[in-house]
């Protein structure tokens, strides 16, 4: 377990939130006064923090190459730690080499066609819900702070070079951590990585058995069975808030709604004549079973293939709060290119 805190200071634009913005419930960027030592570090809660630039000059390398975590605008981009909501906005994963060239030109002008940005029922809604929130603070550049437990550099950023952490926002005078809140309200699963501590998953598995027992938000309508992707449901336009509506029906776990839809676009458009099964069998997506990574950690729980807890595709085998995935690999690079080695 990483015994060291990270913490980052800035702001969040609360327009970003669809639906006047595109941002959804569970990734958000925060602009950061880089002048004004918005990093701090310490090693562990016996020692002071001190401000760290190590995040100066360097890249995440990663699934999509090298990437700085900060941009031009000085925003980081956040994945709500432990937490996945419906999704809002969707693509089908890209087409692999090999996938193209055994594509006829026909079925890559279809897939093209095809490729929108879809959404899952409550992907609006739980949105909407979260920028409500934060509406009421009354601020649009909203002060947070971010933080994340880590002892390396490396383990800040994800595989897309997102900082993966907790954000916490003054709401009427008092703290609140939005990663619980959603998940405590019912707007977001529980989804674990093997980056995370005990304690963490611990701590988001007692705020989802609360929105669980009250069937809040998306747990009342929690899908088991996986039917058919519905390219119909598309993302929202900004502004558009009449989907709100008739925003509900079953909510796959978005891990595998995402998935689905890269199959789904796949099939349809004859990229690929694989079952869903199939595909998700051809998947390298590893995890654990929570009681047993719990019990033995990362270094000797069990894998197993995800695709072991779908059955034929169309079942559901598991519980959200079930599993622990395998976190991707990705590596904090300086400007000389080695590894940054410290804070």
């Amino acid at each position: 377990m990483a015994v060291g805190l990270l913490e980052v200071h800035g702001t969040i634009d609360v327009s970003q939130f669809w639906p006047t913005g595109r941002s959804d419930a569970d990734t958000t960027k925060v602009v950061v006064q880089l002048a004004q030592d918005a990093f701090k570090f310490r090693s562990h809660s016996s020692v002071p923090f001190h401000t760290t630039t190590f995040w100066q000059d360097a890249k995440v390398k990663g699934s999509i190459g090298l990437k700085a975590p900060i941009d031009s605008h000085n925003r980081l981009t956040i994945r709500l730690q432990g937490i996945d909501a419906p999704e809002l906005h969707y693509q089908a994963h890209p087409l692999t080499k090999e996938e193209r060239s055994g594509a006829s030109a026909i079925a890559l002008a279809q897939y093209k066609a095809l490729n929108h940005f879809y959404r899952q029922p409550f992907g609006a809604t739980a949105t909407h819900a979260l920028r409500n929130l934060l509406v009421v603070a009354g601020q649009p550049l909203m002060p947070c702070r971010v933080w994340t437990y880590v002892d390396h550099p490396s383990e800040i950023f994800d595989t897309y070079a997102r900082f993966v952490g907790n954000i916490d926002v003054s709401i009427r005078g008092q703290s609140m951590d939005l990663n619980y809140w959603l998940v405590e309200q019912g707007w977001a699963f529980p989804a674990f990585y093997s980056s995370m501590s005990a304690e963490e998953i611990v701590s988001l598995s007692g705020f989802a058995k609360i929105a669980r027992g009250k069937k809040r938000g998306i747990w009342k309508h929690h899908a088991q069975t996986i039917a058919a992707f519905d390219f119909n449901l598309r993302e929202p336009a900004v502004g558009d808030t009449r989907v709100l509506v008739q925003d509900q029906g079953p909510v796959l776990f978005p891990k595998l709604f995402r998935r689905q839809c890269s199959w789904a676009t796949r099939k349809k458009a004859g990229i690929s004549k694989q079952t869903l099964q199939q595909y998700l069998e051809s998947s390298a997506d590893a995890c654990f079973k929570t009681p047993e990574f719990l019990a033995h950690t990362i270094h000797s729980a069990k894998t197993y293939p995800f695709a072991s807890f779908v059955k034929a595709g169309k079942t559901v085998a598991f519980e959200p709060d079930g599993l622990v995935f395998q976190e991707l690999p990705s590596k904090l690079l300086g400007a000389d290119g080695k590894e940054v080695a410290n804070f």
